[in-house]
């Protein structure tokens, strides 16, 4: 997350309203690095599979570690939920960006895919929002995106344990209840 003092699992830092903790979930390793303002894309490299996750910060630590140890055993099943819930919103938004391009060119930012697999390299994950209503082995939390297909908003997704709530707007990812 921009901006937000980093630390390592298993560390947090509390702000007035929020935990926060970064932590290398493999599942989640090769997607593109979105630390910069806005879930902007920060690097050309690939991600090493390092997220930052945050909770309110009235939920107790010992839940929030319970969440996000239950989101790295899941990660692989979560990121292909996700990316699979995008495809369809994808093929729309690549009309309309391609139709906006000035100097780039089409297949730089929004390539033709030929399957949702394949937004792994367009896309990358800004923040996992744990919510504390859910329970250890059915939590609820959502995967915030920035993607090329939607540079001012990003993607989201929330869930209860595998079961998708919402997915779209990075908003889905962390206004929900």
């Amino acid at each position: 997350m921009y901006n937000v003092e980093k630390c390592q699992y298993p560390e947090i830092v509390t702000d007035d309203f929020f935990k926060y903790t970064s932590k290398r979930v493999s599942g989640f390793a090769g997607l593109q690095i979105r630390d910069g303002a806005c879930g902007g894309r920060s690097s050309s490299k690939k991600s090493d599979g390092t997220v930052h996750f945050c909770c309110d910060k009235d939920l107790e630590t010992e839940v929030f570690f319970d969440v996000i140890k239950w989101v790295e055993q899941n990660a692989q099943d979560i990121l292909d939920l996700s990316l699979a819930s995008f495809e369809e919103v994808y093929w729309e938004m690549r009309d309309l960006i391609i139709e906006s391009l000035i100097d780039e060119h089409p297949d730089d930012v929004v390539p033709s895919i030929s399957g949702y697999k394949d937004l792994k390299a367009l896309c990358g994950v800004v923040a996992v929002h744990i919510k504390g209503s859910g329970t250890t082995t059915k939590p609820r939390f959502g995967i915030e995106f920035g993607c090329n297909w939607e540079d001012e908003h990003g993607a989201g997704v929330s869930f209860n344990g595998l079961d998708i709530i919402e997915s779209g707007y990075a908003s889905d990812a962390f206004d929900f209840e």
